[in-house]
């Protein structure tokens, strides 16, 4: 017959050296028979989550699982993002629609922007705001 934990529930095989220096998992040494037919019935217990909260004495919260929307690309990244030394990450489309300075299209999809000039509006902006 085998051997059940009665601290962690843990079952042993019949024979187990385990028994005699104890659990493994909790430390226990008390160990009750378990009869083959009756191993597995706590396990193949089917219980709602009602029966489960009053068992344990917890209140049953109800979990919703909302998957986020789809992210616009123009709401993810700044208008320009420091990657790396001399590396950065531009979102265009949020330039163009701000009053930032896209200067130009150079080769190969390359666009040449001038941050200077678009922290110095920002200075003057401010001034005026005030």
């Amino acid at each position: 017959m085998p051997h059940k934990c009665t601290r962690c529930g843990r079952e042993f095989e019949d024979g187990s050296t385990e028994i005699l220096k104890g659990c493994p998992s909790c430390g226990g040494k008390k160990f009750l028979y378990v009869r083959d037919e009756r191993r597995h019935d706590d396990v193949l217990e089917e219980k709602s989550v009602e029966e489960i909260a009053e068992e344990t004495g917890e209140e049953a919260l109800e979990v919703r699982d909302e998957a986020p929307g789809p992210v616009d690309c123009y709401e993810r990244v700044e208008s320009i993002r420091i990657v790396g030394p001399g590396s950065y990450e531009l979102n265009i489309e949020k330039l163009a629609q701000s009053d930032d300075m896209v200067v130009g299209l150079g080769n190969e999809g390359k666009y040449m922007v001038d941050i200077l000039s678009m922290g110095r509006e920002r200075r003057k902006r401010r001034f005026w705001k005030d």
